[in-house]
């Protein structure tokens, strides 16, 4: 791996300030931009070769990602959801997930049926075999969060996920908005 490809995705700096740090009215400026650094900090982490590799490698199947994410989406839906409703979700452009939808079918993953109310419409569900791999990849997930947060205290970890899950209300509040 290059030195310059390390050295960006594991340093932390804050950029050089090109504005007054509070142009806001609120003087929190500075400590937004020190959340959205995290959050894209957060996000780049988990596209680390080294994190991709131990949560991956040795899988009983050989599947993207993106095929990992559509699986967790259908499963964790209410009732079977269509290509579209999964494209919304992810965020991607329903023939990205059309395509993803394809492949992971292919790998007996995932049953496309018909939908009972519009013919033309496909319902999404899990396969056994998605099921097992969903399971196995969630234990190894489970296990990497564990070794990250081994020093931490069961109210730092409470605490995190209570302010995470405000955060992700309030993410959700903008998107209803428009």
């Amino acid at each position: 791996m290059h030195a310059w490809y390390t050295h960006l995705m594991t340093t932390r700096t804050r950029p050089a300030a090109t504005t007054s740090p509070s142009t806001d009215g609120d003087g929190r400026s500075v400590v937004l931009d020190d959340l959205d650094e995290a959050l894209v900090g957060i996000r780049r982490v988990q596209q680390r070769p080294g994190y991709r590799q131990r949560l991956l490698e040795g899988l009983p199947r050989e599947v993207s990602l993106g095929g990992l994410r559509l699986l967790r989406v259908v499963q964790r839906a209410s009732e079977p959801p269509t290509i579209g409703t999964v494209a919304e979700v992810l965020a991607i452009d329903p023939s990205t997930a059309s395509r993803v939808v394809d492949r992971v079918v292919e790998d007996g993953l995932l049953e496309r049926r018909a939908c009972d109310r519009d013919r033309r419409r496909a319902r999404l569900r899990v396969t056994e075999d998605g099921l097992e791999l969903l399971a196995e990849l969630t234990r190894r997930r489970r296990e990497l969060l564990r070794e990250i947060t081994q020093d931490w205290e069961g109210d730092e970890l409470d605490r995190l996920v209570g302010l995470l899950e405000r955060l992700q209300d309030g993410f959700d509040r903008l998107e209803r908005a428009r």
